[in-house]
């Protein structure tokens, strides 16, 4: 329903022509400034290309909890800091699973060379 390109690909675009023209052209104390700001492009356009992620999470947050009402993860953040999974092994493990899940959601956005360089490919799984 958009027009083309999309955002993500005008990102992409505007990113490659920011380091390929533009950077050399700037003063040595200017191209972090440029790099930074690549970085944040290339984020943007990784954010645009992902799967709901963020919704999913919520999803299995409200699955988590068996009546849900107000801000699931503001309610997970609160019982993670206030040990509540602590005396189930069984909400400790689902809990560490909704945990991790974030985490390499997170880092597919913001780091994937990070992920790649430690040997996660897949869904976040080693060596998948």
């Amino acid at each position: 329903m958009r027009d083309l390109p999309q955002s993500r690909d005008l990102m992409t675009l505007a990113r490659e022509l920011l380091l390929d023209e533009l950077l050399p052209l700037l003063p040595p104390e200017r191209e972090r400034d440029a790099h930074l700001i690549a970085t944040a492009m290339s984020i943007a356009a990784r954010e645009a290309r992902a799967d709901d992620w963020p919704g999913e999470i919520v999803g299995l947050l409200n699955g988590f909890y068996d009546e849900m009402t107000g801000d699931p993860l503001g309610r997970f953040a609160a019982d993670l800091r206030n040990g509540a999974f602590e005396t189930s092994p069984s909400r400790t493990a689902a809990a560490r699973a909704i945990l991790w899940r974030m985490t390499i959601e997170k880092l597919r956005e913001g780091n994937p060379q990070f992920l790649a360089a430690n040997g996660f490919t897949g869904a976040g799984v080693k060596g998948e």
